[in-house]
């Protein structure tokens, strides 16, 4: 049997050499190099933390509900969950942005 460090990408369809060499400046040479890249910050999004086991600078996907949000160069939210408050801010594009439509 054929060990997937073995194979090159190249055996995969559409890796030409261009691509290959690529992938190579990421060290990806191999099938078994491409199914173990992973990104340089990978962050596991399934697990949910409650709010209030997040000290500064933590990183983690949260639950709650938002009571207060405002819009101004950066979005940011209030959100409460019943083991605590977070206020959290997050960056937007907003040139794809559709301005409110005024009703007055």
């Amino acid at each position: 049997m054929t060990s997937l460090d073995d194979i090159p990408v190249t055996q995969l369809k559409g890796v030409g050499q261009a691509l290959a060499d690529k992938l190579a400046r990421l060290e990806i040479r191999s099938l078994q190099d491409l199914l173990f890249h992973l990104p340089h910050r990978y962050e596991d999004r399934t697990r949910i933390v409650p709010i209030g086991s997040l000290r500064i600078g933590d990183v983690g996907v949260v639950e709650g509900e938002v009571m207060k949000a405002d819009l101004v160069m950066a979005a940011g939210a209030v959100c409460r969950s019943p083991c605590g408050t977070a206020a959290v801010f997050w960056s937007c594009d907003f040139s794809t942005l559709t301005p409110p439509r005024r009703t007055s």
